[in-house]
């Protein structure tokens, strides 16, 4: 078995493609269905495009965990307006830096990074954007750039 999973380890680091990664704003919102409904509308009605995200229950509230920006890219013009709604809101939310890695072929580089990445550092999460990018929240942003770029 460890020589089969050596083979896989092997053959996805060997076919990974150079690609982008960059450290970005991630917000983090704490609220019930309704409003969080109503989050999502505003959003929208703000031309906000949310590149990833994810839901999962907090102390009996919803916690929205996602990142706004457009093509791989997030300006702070994006970061500055949903940061107004959430506080014009009174939505509690955190504001956190983490890394996203853009990539045209993600298959195995999510284990591939983290096996290297918790080496070093503490991995907090991890998931899937829309375009097939791949999100770090790590302990240390900086340091997880350094070594996601180094392994591509």
């Amino acid at each position: 078995m460890n020589k089969d999973k050596n083979s896989i380890n092997k053959a996805n680091s060997s076919s990974i493609n150079t690609s982008n990664a960059s450290i970005i704003v991630q917000f983090a919102v704490y609220t019930s269905e309704e409003y969080l409904s109503t989050l999502l509308n505003t959003l929208e009605e703000n031309n906000l495009n949310i590149a990833a995200y994810y839901i999962s229950a907090d102390n009996k509230k919803l916690k929205f965990v996602f990142i706004v920006g457009e093509d791989n890219v997030q300006s702070s013009s994006d970061v500055n307006i949903t940061r107004n709604i959430l506080k014009q809101n009174r939505f509690k939310f955190d504001e956190t830096k983490v890394v996203r890695l853009s990539t045209s072929n993600n298959v195995g580089l999510l284990a591939y990074h983290y096996n290297e990445l918790i080496k070093t550092l503490t991995v907090y999460n991890s998931y899937i954007g829309e375009d097939g990018s791949i999100i770090y929240e790590t302990c240390c942003p900086t340091k997880t750039l350094k070594v996601v770029n180094e392994l591509a």
